[in-house]
């Protein structure tokens, strides 16, 4: 038996209430730690794990928290990088016994980015640095325990922002197998499954004034329900409410 996983989309927090409600209101998927763990404690002992993965990376933090998971977890993880696994999914994927990629997967590695989420000044932007170089470290040493390579080639991978196919992926290190080669090694030669990523995340600024807005729209149901015991609105009034609600919206669809 094998305990499948699917890492579809942009990698959050848990513990990120404003990042998961503004990913919640507009439809966009996400991919949280504990979605693993319930993965986790799910499984028969010793069951092995197929986690699939193509995703433009996320949340650090998160993505070291699923990788931690992973490596300690008894059995056997088997990674499958279908599409891309870039970013913080690429240090997911390190997590893996064994990693495959398909023919047609990317997978790219760079230094985190850093959301400072408001004016900051030289003290702060020197703070912000050392801090980057610390998760940047972090980073590098699970390339490190994959790959074997020394901490400062990787860092020059990842500062070059290094994209990597299935074969240079192999080559390096970084994955242990290209599926469908025809040689029957890995789960993926059955028939065919601070931020670190490549795509556009909603910034800090973005997610708080979203949150205010969706303060408004709440105050706004809140005014319409306590006013369900008056007397019935004329028709223009009602009509004036949904044009104030649609106002509403298309201020929150200019947010990106």
């Amino acid at each position: 038996m094998t305990k499948k996983i699917d890492l579809k989309a942009d990698i959050l927090d848990d513990s990120d209430s404003y990042d998961r409600s503004f990913y919640d209101f507009f439809g966009m998927p996400y991919f949280l730690p504990s979605q693993v763990q319930d993965a986790i404690n799910s499984a028969d002992p010793n069951e092995d794990i197929e986690l699939d993965i193509n995703s433009n990376g996320g949340d650090v933090s998160a993505a070291s928290t699923i990788y931690s998971m992973l490596k300690a977890y008894q059995g056997k993880v088997n990674i499958f990088v279908q599409g891309m696994a870039a970013s913080a999914a690429s240090i997911i994927a390190m997590a893996g016994d064994h990693i495959a990629m398909a023919p047609t997967a990317q997978m790219m590695i760079h230094k985190c980015l850093a959301d400072p989420g408001g004016p900051v000044n030289a003290d702060d932007l020197r703070q912000m640095a050392t801090q980057n170089d610390s998760v940047d470290d972090g980073i590098a040493n699970a390339y490190m325990a994959k790959t074997g390579m020394n901490q400062s080639d990787l860092l020059q991978l990842m500062s070059n922002q290094t994209y990597m196919n299935a074969q240079i992926a192999v080559d390096k290190g970084f994955a242990d197998e290209i599926a469908f080669s025809g040689n029957k090694t890995g789960v993926a030669d059955k028939s065919p499954v601070f931020s670190n990523s490549i795509s556009k995340m909603p910034s800090r600024e973005v997610v708080n004034k979203f949150n205010l807005l969706l303060g408004k729209a709440k105050a706004f149901d809140k005014l319409e329900t306590n006013s369900s015991g008056e007397e019935k609105k004329s028709d223009d009034e009602q009509q004036n409410k949904k044009i104030d609600k649609s106002e509403l919206k298309r201020e929150l669809a200019l947010l990106f």
